[in-house]
């Protein structure tokens, strides 16, 4: 799934940057490709189960739920 998020992420920028610059009356176009793209690396991003964010969230709950058993933080 990381190859995809790298792939829409990239395509995010570079593709409506180079519809602008060999268009510039494509400007409307290239900001809805922009947001779509961007939303689409959005999605798979929150799929990616190798996010280093999403191993840090698991291993937060886990600290927690470890912590309420014993009774607390210490």
């Amino acid at each position: 799934m990381e190859d995809w998020t790298s792939f829409l992420f990239t395509g995010s920028t570079a593709l409506p940057t180079f519809m602008v610059l060999v268009n510039e009356e494509a400007l409307g176009l290239a900001l809805l490709i922009f947001a779509a793209l961007l939303i689409g690396a959005f999605a798979c991003a929150t799929k990616d189960e190798d996010c280093p964010a999403r191993k840090a969230l698991e291993q937060d709950l886990e600290r927690r739920a470890r912590e309420r058993k014993k009774g607390g933080p210490e």
